[in-house]
């Protein structure tokens, strides 16, 4: 278990915690036990919790913030709207922040609480009315004393995490229980180790046994496999996707740091009361004699998930959707391997099923370009604008957005891809053989990361170099020429967006920038037409103004506040008066 620090609102403990609690705090065991430690019986079912729970707020990944009430395009501005305070933590908060509404924390209280955690290996709890005060409670798995720290990012390759990995990937909270499930990522002595960890949100204590270590193998012949079997190595794999949950199992899912090293995707299920995994599932388990690329995960690995920092989207019936980024690719051969692809799962007993997928027609070249499909998740659409087909829509780094239909994919297509709805760049530049070197990137590459936000029958992107591009349906499919076009453009990640709105009217377009400089700006413009810009944070830099950016960072809107992280701490906004 970590050590556990529980701050009043305003200083040292409350007067509202009791001795008790106070000294099973003090005797907790160190976060550098082996095995899961319980602090006391597994939680019972409380009242529903509600807020923003994970990544993008709900399991569609469209992004879409349906019931604000508060903000409108004629509040937010720079006279009305800015900077209310902001909450300092111990590291880079590079997982998007949660959010809880109303939550009764016993004898401390009800309280709004911003869930933030760290790359060293923190979580916080704060009073979301109470901007600059000190934590609700705190919880921290680093003990140098012992030799435990953040993994540094040098190991397995180059990352942008700012030195150390800890905690990566979006949270997620269970609504049911209060239940927060997310990833630590340490150094034991040198030794690198993966935990899947489970708090309650309301003290921050251990939720059932707390914790369990990321252990798993798949069969195969691929990049890594020893006497036919593939392990989870846990110094390169990279804990990035948001978590969610589906049909009562919690999805973690990993990528790469970059492209370095030997790496596949993986995803596991784990059961949110017991920790006990239930299933694994890797889309690169074969060995290929051919490949696209030749670096050290190809021909025979790579996939890897993480898309931008998006979980995977879940639909009604329970099937899971996401995309594996560059790696081997021989699904169309009969084969096993699914890089560049777009995957339709189900999780079915102690197994993931590969139900459908979808494969880009330029699969070899973006592969080999580092172009690929995964650097977004998928966000799923509603079927009022599509005549009634279940769109999936996915983002590629080449600039691409794709809709698929979900009841039937396509699979693969090398003459093009008009087996699926619609394509289109919405990028300049396009994959092909005249593009020299290995990667595709800089100022002439339009990449896109994360998943296009959806509202009211608009798709809104934000490429890199590029400024942010709304496209409207028209006739089920999209008109590929922009509806409108935001005043300036983004740097090299481009813009992580959401919307928010009540219903369909006072739509707010909310987009994350990090700047060429490093800067993050948070923007918000009219969602009807985005080339009007309501308010940036870098209109009133010194009341507003963010410091460092976060690499696809992803605003949070709930209850007429926004909140964004930077630098290590989170700024939380809302109407000034």
């Amino acid at each position: 278990m970590g050590k556990l620090r529980l701050l009043g609102l305003f200083g040292p403990l409350s007067i509202f915690i009791s001795a008790a609690y106070l000294l099973s705090c003090q005797s907790s065991p160190s976060s550098s036990s082996p095995g899961p430690v319980s602090t006391g019986p597994i939680q019972q079912k409380n009242a529903a919790v509600t807020g923003v729970l994970m990544w993008k707020g709900d399991p569609s990944g469209s992004g879409n913030y349906g019931s604000e009430i508060t903000l409108t395009p004629a509040n937010v501005n720079a006279s009305q709207f800015g900077r209310l305070g902001t909450f300092s933590v111990d590291g880079i908060p590079i997982a998007q922040p949660l959010y809880v509404s109303g939550l009764d924390m016993g004898a401390a209280g009800t309280h709004d609480v911003v869930i933030v955690a760290t790359e060293h290996d923190s979580v916080y709890g704060f009073d979301a009315d109470h901007p600059d005060a000190r934590s609700l409670w705190e919880r921290h798995y680093v003990d140098a004393a012992n030799g435990i720290t953040p993994m540094p990012d040098s190991f397995g390759g180059r990352t942008t995490l700012g030195g150390e990995v800890g905690i990566t990937g979006t949270p997620f909270i269970d609504g049911d229980t209060g239940a927060l499930y997310f990833v630590t990522t340490l150094s034991r002595n040198g030794v690198p180790e993966q935990w899947l960890r489970a708090v309650n949100i309301r003290n921050g204590k251990d939720y059932g046994p707390g914790s369990v270590q990321i252990q798993a193998s798949v069969a195969g012949d691929g990049r890594g496999s020893v006497n036919g079997q593939i392990a989870f190595d846990p110094s390169n794999q990279n804990q990035r996707m948001g978590l969610t949950e589906v049909g009562g199992a919690i999805l973690v899912g990993w990528g790469s740091f970059s492209d370095w090293g030997v790496y596949h995707g993986w995803l596991m299920a784990y059961d949110p009361t017991t920790l006990k995994q239930i299933a694994v599932f890797n889309p690169t388990p074969e060995a290929q004699s051919t490949d696209a690329a030749a670096g050290p995960s190809d021909y025979g690995g790579g996939g890897a998930f993480w898309g931008g920092g998006a979980a995977p989207a879940l639909d009604t019936a329970g099937n899971i959707y996401l995309n594996a980024a560059d790696g081997s690719f021989n699904a169309d051969q009969g084969g096993r391997n699914y890089g560049d692809t777009m995957l339709k799962l189900k999780l079915s007993g102690s197994a993931f099923k590969v139900v459908d997928w979808f494969t880009p027609s330029n699969a070899a070249c973006i592969d080999l370009h580092d172009l690929e499909l995964g650097s977004g998740g998928v966000a799923l659409l509603p079927t009022d604008i599509s005549n009634g087909i279940a769109l999936a829509a996915a983002l590629s780094k080449e600039g691409r957005l794709f809709l698929v239909n979900t009841a039937t994919m396509g699979k693969f297509n090398a003459g093009g891809d008009n087996q699926i709805p619609q394509e289109f760049m919405v990028g300049q530049y396009t994959c092909s053989d005249a593009v020299t070197g290995d990667v595709a990137e800089g100022p002439n590459w339009n990449r896109l990361y994360g998943n296009p936000s959806y509202w009211n029958g608009n798709i809104y992107v934000g490429a890199s170099n590029m400024p942010l591009q709304q496209f409207h349906f028209e006739n089920g499919v999209l008109n590929p020429t922009p509806s409108a076009i935001a005043p300036s453009p983004y740097g090299l990640r481009g813009g992580n967006s959401v919307v928010s709105s009540n219903a369909t009217e006072s739509g707010i377009v909310w987009v994350y920038e990090k700047t060429a400089a490093g800067t993050g700006v948070l923007h918000a413009y009219d969602a009807s037409d985005i080339s009007k810009e309501l308010w940036n944070s870098s209109m009133n830099t010194g009341r507003d103004g963010l410091g460092q950016g976060i690499g696809f960072g992803t605003p949070v809107v709930a209850e007429g506040r926004v909140i964004a992280a930077y630098d290590s701490a989170v700024a939380i906004y809302g109407l000034l008066q």
